[in-house]
């Protein structure tokens, strides 16, 4: 994403999908920057509300690492799953808190 320059107002437009399993997560609905460096490290969108049990706020953080490319329309963003130790997989989407 070098010399892609985006507006907050630009990017809140934009469906955010997991390229993983094709699903929508929601739009963007806040940026998060580091103390230090004062650079982007992620933004949030909305969580679902299986996702409200573990943040009260249910919002999802993803990573900057994680966003594969921004579209038009779309931000496409990879987030793997993983297994919480049951056997049981669930979708890897770190919470902000």
């Amino acid at each position: 994403m070098v010399g892609v320059e985006l507006s907050f107002c630009e990017l809140r437009t934009k469906q955010v999908v997991n390229v993983i399993d094709g699903k929508a997560l929601g739009r963007i609905c806040d940026i998060v920057f580091s103390k230090e460096g004062s650079r982007v490290i992620g933004f949030v969108v909305p969580g679902d509300k299986i996702f409200k049990i573990f943040n009260k706020k249910g919002d999802l953080f993803v990573p900057y690492d994680k966003i594969v490319r921004v579209g038009i329309d779309v931000v496409l963003v990879e987030l793997k799953p993983f297994s919480h130790g049951h056997g049981h997989e669930k979708e890897h989407i770190p919470l902000l808190t």
